[in-house]
Parts: C-alpha cells; sequence; structure tokens
C-alpha cells in the first residue's frame, strides 16, 4: 500500500478535468482492492490506524510501518518546506523513499532522517533531484498501481495482499514477505503491465516452508496461492 504527497491546487482551467479524473483512478483502486477480498480493521475511527487482516505481516509490524511512514513523512516535510515530493512507504520496517528533492543534499538528508527512527531495517532511497511530479503524472502512477494490482489478483499464482506496490514516474516499486518463486512471478507480471518503464524489487525472502508453517490456519493469507500447491517432498 502506498503512501500519498499533497498537491499543489489545479489552475482553474484544467481543475475540473484534473479532478474527474483522479476520482476514476481512486475508483479503480479501490475496486482492486474490494476484488481481493480486502478486510480492514481498526477504522479511522478509533485511533486512525487501518490494519489489513489478510496482510503476512504482524499486526504489530502493520503498525510499527505505519508510525515510521508517518513520523518520517512529518520530519521530511519540515526538512523540504514545500520545495518537495516525497514518500515513504514501510514495510517489515523496511522503508522506501520515492520522489523528487531539490538537491543531493536533500536527498540524503532525508535518508539520513529515516535511517535514525527507531527500528528501521534499511532504506531504499529511490527519490529523483529534480521538479516535483504534476498532478497528472501523479495520476498516471496511481492508475499504473492500480493495473498491476489488478494483475496481480488475475494470476493464480500470486496471492495479491502479500505484495506493497509503489509506483513513481513510471518505475513500479515492489515490497513484501514472499517466496523466491512468488517474487520472479510478481516481477514478471508487473514487467508486463502496460505504461510500466521499469521494476524494481525490494523483497523478504522467506522459503515455501516458512510460508507453510507461519500463516498455516491463520487469517492473515493463504498457505499457498490458488493453483499453486507445493509438490509433496520426496521421501528419504
Amino acid at each position: 500500500m502506498t503512501q500519498s504527497n499533497p498537491r499543489h491546487p489545479p489552475t482553474r482551467r484544467h481543475g475540473g478535468v484534473a479532478a474527474r479524473r483522479a476520482g476514476l483512478l481512486l475508483v479503480s483502486v479501490l475496486a482492486a482492492t474490494q476484488l481481493q477480498g480486502c478486510f480492514v480493521l481498526g477504522a479511522a475511527a478509533v485511533g486512525g490506524t487501518a490494519l489489513v487482516a489478510t496482510d503476512r505481516r504482524t499486526a504489530g509490524s502493520q503498525l510499527e510501518d505505519q508510525n515510521i511512514q508517518l513520523t518520517a513523512s512529518g520530519r521530511i516535510s519540515d526538512l523540504l518546506g514545500g520545495r518537495g515530493s516525497v514518500s515513504v512507504d514501510s514495510y517489515n520496517q523496511q522503508v522506501l523513499l520515492t520522489g523528487q528533492v531539490p538537491s543531493a543534499a536533500d536527498r540524503q538528508q532525508a535518508q539520513n532522517i529515516v535511517a535514525a527512527l527507531p527500528n528501521v531495517r534499511s532504506v531504499a532511497n529511490e527519490l529523483v533531484i529534480g521538479p516535483a511530479e504534476t498532478l497528472d503524472q501523479q495520476a498516471r502512477d496511481t492508475y499504473l498501481t492500480s493495473k498491476v494490482r489488478a494483475a496481480f489478483i488475475a494470476d493464480a499464482r500470486l496471492y495479491s495482499q502479500a505484495f506493497q506496490i509503489t509506483t513513481s514516474q513510471g518505475v513500479v516499486y515492489l515490497q513484501g514477505l514472499v517466496t523466491q518463486a512468488e517474487a520472479q512471478e510478481a516481477s514478471s507480471v508487473a514487467a508486463g503491465v502496460s505504461g510500466v518503464q521499469k521494476v524494481v524489487t525490494l523483497f523478504s525472502i522467506i522459503s515455501p516452508q516458512t510460508l507453510q508453517t507461519q500463516y498455516k490456519n491463520t487469517a492473515q493469507t493463504p498457505v499457498v496461492p490458488p493453483g499453486s500447491a507445493p509438490a509433496a517432498s520426496p521421501r528419504p
């Protein structure tokens, strides 16, 4: 799941078209999420935190990721003072930075801010030096994310909610707790989606045995994705 950045208000001339386009894209994203059967617990009314029961992370890990995202986003925003556009996405305490900053110094400072936060395991700094994306560019990225999510849902060998998908300037970043087979399949599927310029994987790889034992008989995730039951282990 991605963090959205503050938008600059569109000009009066193009505001109506941009707003309608953004609305349609939001509907697409929500529809893709609902197709997967995503159950949300702990709504914003109760502390502002949403936990996805089908996520492979523990509830504690999800909360920690949300805390990292909120804290890092606030501190980076204070650093930039409106001069850039940065998204912070944390999955299992592995943090991805995407977006645009004015200078190399800002890029490094943003990384330092995140790396100094408690419980952050690693930082993937994918920030680009340059002007912030326009509303139309951000809308295209949002649409690409929804297309990749839909492609994952349609693939019987993948479990969509195992993946966090972030798109920035046409580049798709994939995070998640997945097996090597899932990682390879997801990377291939994402690369085949029209409009995707590049796929960057930032996975935490787990073994098929871990997938079956750690998540068996829980509500977090199926033991294996539909259609890809593991072969029986050969007898010694």
